[in-house]
């Protein structure tokens, strides 16, 4: 472990006290409290890395998320998409799956600033980022970002009516990528395909879920280590419906 994820382990132990009391005032998720799931299909894409490629096709869950407002509001914010690779991902996580987590965020030092470069209003209108790096069995040490299909002439005119239309039409993707020397090279896209009604409380994303070979590093997945236990012991174990 390097001395950057000692530290972000030692600042998350300090912080995550706050995460616990916060997600068991909230009810949720500290952060990315309410979303939507849908089932997608990885597929792998021409590139350097075909067997990077080949590890993550296959079925995912992808969820659709606010970082701080619930409700519907579209208010000023960041966005945020996480992925469940594996056989056949479910709330129940399962050997071999991945988890990897995105935001509007692309470096720790612009979060603060990320609501004011984020297009509220459309998930599919914006790029996402994984914001530390991580080491990626067969590739080396890496960045990820999420590159999303931008749909025209969207009729809808809330934001989740706008995703269930484009997932209707077809045209709801995302291009996942890695940079490794300063230059991003595509791996796989992401298509989504329908709706999954499926228990979000019992579906628990973990950054250090790695059964594809995409183990994370840095200061920041170092900090996730206690606050997002803190967290998730604080949040309902389950949930009627998908919220």
């Amino acid at each position: 472990m390097s001395a950057s994820e000692r530290l972000g382990q030692a600042a998350g132990f300090l912080l995550a006290p706050l995460a616990g009391t916060l997600s068991r005032l909230r009810r949720a998720r500290m952060f990315h409290p309410e979303g939507a799931v849908y089932r997608a299909e990885m597929v792998a894409l021409p590139g350097p890395f075909p067997g990077l490629g080949r590890r993550l096709e296959g079925p995912a869950l992808a969820r659709f998320s606010t970082a701080l407002w619930r409700g519907g509001s579209e208010w000023m914010d960041a966005l945020g998409i996480a992925l469940r690779l594996g056989a056949a991902p479910s709330e129940t996580p399962r050997p071999g799956d991945q988890d990897l987590l995105f935001a509007t965020i692309q470096h720790p030092w612009t979060m603060p600033f990320a609501p004011l470069t984020t297009e509220q209003h459309d998930f599919l209108a914006n790029d996402y980022f994984a914001v530390s790096p991580f080491d990626v069995a067969g590739v080396g040490r890496g960045k990820l970002r999420l590159l999303a299909s931008r749909p025209r002439r969207l009729q809808a005119r809330d934001r989740g009516a706008r995703l269930d239309e484009a997932v209707a039409r077809g045209e709801a993707s995302l291009r996942l990528e890695v940079q490794t020397k300063e230059r991003w090279e595509p791996v796989v896209e992401v298509r989504i395909l329908e709706r999954a009604e499926i228990d979000q409380e019992a579906l628990r994303f973990s950054p250090f879920r790695d059964g594809k070979g995409l183990t994370p590093r840095g200061f920041v997945h170092g900090l996730r280590r206690a606050t997002y236990l803190f967290s998730q012991l604080a949040r309902p174990a389950a949930a009627h419906k998908p919220r």
